[in-house]
């Protein structure tokens, strides 16, 4: 409400003359019909009617958040929740910051966000995104570490596509580097990645605050028909519009985590090629193998994929015809990393058919969310419509 008054009101300052000279050689013109959002509609051209908007739409928030003041509002504000809180990072109070700055101004959180951005708190650009329907906890990075036009969160679907069709991204993912966790794609090291009280996989708060050292950058362009000048509100409030992005995987840019944690991995990974290298073509020597490895007889691995361990036993024995859903489920109960999940389904027979859309999704599954719960294995796959 706030923000279409002062809107209409630099119409009026501003804008009103041109008005005046219309009605000069038009008699029927009566009013210059405005959205807030943009696209002003009348006789006056195009040009001029897109110029008076873009004028409008920029000096409003403007007006109502003056810089000097918002700016020491705010900072005051950081400072105040950081140490009433005993938050150890600005992305842990900046929602709350941006709560009080909207209530002291006078407009909404969405303009707030966006005014704090535009006056270089970087901090607010992590706050109060919603991607896939789902909330996105705040998050941080280097200033200077991404451009305007970059983003760290991406929906899941947008994920699956990028590392489908961009070669480089689908190598860097192949052996299960990088998760795909809360939107993001983040390097897979223990600094970064831990689970929460009901055993998902979450980002840890040192990772929240150092996206750009672990998480994989994005390139975001506008798709529909809207001036890019509007680009700053939609890439900072992704919600349900008639605005829409193309995604794009930021070929070769991203920050490598420390080398401490890259050791961390490839001892991993070492871990992992030895168990490729032992198993063979015989699917029950490999399940064994697989079993031993993560402590586990095939009463825990039924119990854990609601199979009956006799049925596991008899399709590893060659006795039952190997069924795909079983076979990903007997890989997700293991927690298989892609090196090895694609070994067990090639020896059991069960190839995921590459240009199937079920199977690319199980596929993706494999990749990206292998080491989390089954619970959350199927709830990702589900979104979807794929059932195992």
């Amino acid at each position: 409400m706030n923000t279409t008054i002062i809107h209409e009101c630099v119409h009026w300052d501003k804008h009103r003359k041109a008005f005046v000279l219309e009605r000069l050689y038009n008699e029927a013109a009566s009013c210059i019909s405005c959205e807030v959002v943009g696209g002003a509609a009348s006789e006056i051209s195009k040009k001029s009617t897109e110029f008076m908007e873009k004028q409008a739409n920029q000096l409003a928030p403007r007006i109502q958040m003056p810089q000097t003041p918002f700016r020491a509002k705010a900072n005051e504000y950081i400072a105040t929740f950081l140490r009433e809180t005993d938050a150890q990072y600005e992305m842990d109070v900046m929602e709350m910051v941006i709560d009080q700055l909207a209530v002291d101004f006078g407009v909404s959180r969405q303009a707030a966000k966006i005014r704090l951005v535009e006056l270089g708190f970087d901090g607010a650009i992590g706050t109060f995104n919603y991607v896939d329907g789902q909330y996105v906890r705040p998050h941080g990075f280097r200033k200077g570490s991404i451009e305007a036009y970059q983003t760290f969160t991406i929906s899941a679907q947008d994920a699956a596509i990028q590392r489908f069709s961009n070669p480089e991204l689908r190598e860097k993912t192949a052996n299960g580097d990088y998760l795909f966790i809360e939107n993001h794609y983040v390097y897979n090291s223990p600094l970064y990645v831990c689970t929460d009280m009901d055993g998902r996989l979450i980002l840890t708060d040192y990772a929240r605050a150092h996206m750009n050292e672990c998480c994989l950058v994005f390139d975001l362009s506008i798709t529909s028909k809207v001036e890019s000048a509007y680009h700053t509100i939609c890439f900072l409030n992704r919600e349900q519009s008639d605005i829409t992005f193309d995604v794009k995987y930021h070929n070769g840019y991203q920050n490598a985590p420390p080398e401490r944690q890259i050791a961390m991995r490839k001892k991993q990974q070492e871990e992992w090629l030895n168990i490729r290298k032992q198993m063979t073509d015989d699917p029950e020597q490999c399940m064994e193998l697989l079993l031993d490895w993560r402590n586990m007889k095939y009463t825990d691995l039924g119990d854990l994929i609601d199979r009956d361990p006799k049925t596991i036993s008899r399709i590893v024995k060659g006795k039952t015809a190997p069924n795909l859903n079983t076979a990903v489920l007997i890989c997700f109960g293991l927690n298989l990393p892609p090196m090895i999940s694609e070994k067990l389904l090639d020896v059991l027979g069960c190839k995921l058919k590459p240009f199937d859309p079920e199977h690319q999704w199980i596929s993706e599954a494999l990749h990206v969310k292998y080491p989390e719960p089954l619970w959350v294995v199927k709830e990702y796959l589900e979104q979807y419509d794929v059932a195992i």
